[in-house]
């Protein structure tokens, strides 16, 4: 729980600006045996909930923050499954229905599940200026922190950005749809906290897409360039953090285990990071258990996993008197739940 500056109410949880997706796989599951189409295969179809940031909306209700929700939907059975799931976590949906605002990734695997196709569909990123208002605007001043997509239309990006500014509320940006906006470096200044990959900070920086990764490197020249906290993921290797008060980049190992799946272990990451720094830990511990949560997902066959909870991270319990975690630093200025409310376009 963070305390608001003036002594008033304080301030939980986290709001979430990101999409929603429906990932399809198509995969061969045998052959006809008779008629017709005998010995033609026989394809089935396994649906996944995806989306950043309906991944990061719930990890986070897993592991006991109040989230609120903003972003795209449709109107279909699509948007109603992932609208419904998010709900029953406690998840507060802030949403602008739109014909195609639940995005899509579609892919088809042979026999021996090699991917044949994919195909990726996502909402115009424009559609979420109208999110734009007085109610966001209001749930934002009441937020732990703000954790956007880096993916999300500009303007929408900059006025969410300026509202938490105006009231000492952190934001964290994870970059996503580089390759069809650019690294967008001109907007780093407006984070006070990154999470990303070794391949997203490279293009952030203008590296060599061959050159080795150095993911501690690459953390402190982005934190030179605005936010106060980076943190660059390694894969296995685990990941590298820089802080503004920090002595220099220090690099945390990845938790051991097997490897179930690793599709949604970034967004985990970012999850229990952003967690814990709301939580008042500091952001080497808030580091740990992010790793902590990214080896509970990558041990899971869900993208988000269910058994993710606060005592399998090592999280405190939330409701810890903020006056004990005053030494715990947190993001510039460090610096409730809004209803639930869907807009119609």
């Amino acid at each position: 729980m963070v305390a608001a500056e003036d002594g008033t109410a304080p301030r939980s949880g986290i709001l979430v600006l990101g999409s929603l997706a429906m990932d399809r796989k198509f995969f061969a599951a045998g052959l006809f045996g008779r008629g017709a189409a005998r010995g033609e295969t026989v394809w089935a179809v396994e649906r996944h909930h995806g989306g950043i940031g309906r991944n990061i909306a719930t990890n986070a209700a897993r592991l006991g923050l109040p989230v609120t929700f903003v972003g795209l939907s449709g109107f279909g059975p699509d948007a109603a499954e992932l609208e419904g799931a998010l709900s029953r976590l406690g998840v507060v949906l802030h949403l602008r229905r739109a014909a195609e605002g639940v995005g899509r990734f579609d892919v088809t695997l042979d026999t021996n599940g090699s991917q044949l196709s994919a195909r990726i569909a996502l909402p115009d990123p424009a559609l979420g200026k109208a999110l734009c208002g007085p109610e966001l605007a209001r749930s934002i001043t009441t937020a732990g922190a703000v954790v956007m997509e880096g993916g999300l239309d500009e303007d929408l990006m900059v006025w969410v950005s300026e509202q938490a500014r105006r009231h000492a509320v952190p934001v964290c940006c994870l970059p996503t749809r580089q390759a069809d906006f650019g690294p967008r470096a001109h907007l780093l200044p407006r984070y006070d906290v990154l999470v990303l990959n070794a391949k997203e900070a490279r293009t952030l920086l203008g590296q060599d897409p061959g050159a080795p990764a150095r993911p501690a490197e690459q953390a402190g020249l982005l934190l030179r360039r605005g936010p106060e906290v980076v943190v660059v993921t390694d894969a296995a290797r685990g990941a590298a953090l820089a802080t503004a008060t920090g002595p220099g980049p220090v690099h945390l190992p990845a938790e051991p285990g097997v490897c179930t799946d690793d599709t949604g272990a970034g967004d985990a990451l970012a999850s229990a990071f952003v967690v814990a720094l709301v939580n008042g830990e500091t952001p080497r511990e808030a580091l740990a258990q992010g790793l902590r949560a990214a080896r509970v997902t990558i041990e899971c066959p869900q993208t988000t996993c269910h058994s993710l909870s606060p005592a399998v991270v090592g999280a405190e319990p939330t409701g810890r008197d903020p006056v004990e975690r005053e030494s715990a630093r947190r993001p510039r200025g460090t610096r409730g739940r809004a209803r639930s409310t869907v807009d119609r376009g």
